[in-house]
């Protein structure tokens, strides 16, 4: 069976704060609801950071705006928290304002399992994001209950990928780029061990980025408002994302790129150093 999706993340309604163009997101909100009306997909996803946070009375507002931007888009809506969303507002307040649940879950759409991970989203200057061992647990545990070929949405990448040119994460704040090397390991290590998950989207990086392992797809999504790759105009980025006989993700924009990528056969892996053979035995390529 197809699974279509129209993604979309790191809107950052509010203030233009250096790069982002937050007085854009407004409109291009309006395009992107002309996009899914056109498009008609199973589901809509949002993967986060909403707003850019100034204040609590200003950050409820710019919700508020951006909830009823959203209620022009037809059809089922996933929201993601992003750290942005709950730099000053709870995740209760989130809840109340999108009228929408920001706990984990997942639902089985047109053969596949969404997954649909709020993966503690807070971020702390110092130490950045953190990964509290539950969160973990309910990905286990949810991959666990199916046997659906299993798509992951989070706001923060999962890959640990190269941060090399980018503006925010190769040398302003690149701890703030991703869970430390020590929990993205833990959770690909779930993933991977669950032989079920053929793609993970995420936002946060603001840019194109692509990385796979053992199989496993993991794409990140630009920004709707982010100006550093496209100066001085925003992206206008968004995605439309078609899984069937393989994936196919089209970012628009003003930095388009396109992924067609094989399906990962469920319970089959690359070939491992430390599971398969041991490394003394390994010629260098």
């Amino acid at each position: 069976m197809q699974l279509t999706l129209a993604v979309i993340t790191d809107i950052h309604h509010g203030p233009d704060r250096g790069t982002k163009k937050g007085t854009m997101a407004l409109p291009l909100l309006e395009k992107f609801a002309n996009f899914v009306e056109a498009l008609r997909p199973a589901c809509t996803v949002d993967l986060g950071d909403r707003i850019s946070e100034v204040d609590e009375e200003a950050d409820r507002k710019h919700v508020m705006e951006v909830r009823g931007r959203f209620s022009r888009v037809p059809g089922r809506r996933y929201h993601i928290l992003g750290n942005h969303d709950v730099a000053k507002l709870s995740v209760t307040d989130n809840e109340e304002l999108m009228q929408h649940s920001f706990q984990h879950h997942s639902q089985d759409i047109n053969g596949y399992h969404l997954v649909f991970w709020n993966a503690n989203a807070k971020l702390h200057m110092v130490q950045g994001f953190t990964l509290p061992e539950r969160d973990l647990d309910w990905l286990r545990s949810d991959l666990d209950t199916t046997n659906l070929p299993s798509l992951v949405f989070t706001h923060v990448p999962l890959d640990n990928g190269s941060m090399k040119g980018n503006f925010y994460f190769e040398k302003a704040y690149p701890q703030h780029a991703a869970y430390p090397e020590s929990m993205g390991e833990a959770i690909r290590d779930v993933i991977e061990r669950s032989g079920k998950v053929i793609l993970c989207l995420n936002g946060h990086a603001h840019w194109n980025a692509y990385h796979a392992i053992d199989g496993v797809h993991y794409v990140t999504l630009p920004s709707l408002t982010e100006s550093f790759t496209t100066w001085p105009h925003a992206n206008e980025a968004f995605a439309r994302v078609v899984v069937g006989d393989c994936i196919e993700v089209e970012v628009l924009g003003r930095t388009p790129t396109t992924y067609r990528l094989p399906i990962r056969q469920l319970g089959q892996h690359w070939v491992n150093i430390d599971k398969d053979y041991a490394p003394s035995s390994v010629r260098p390529a």
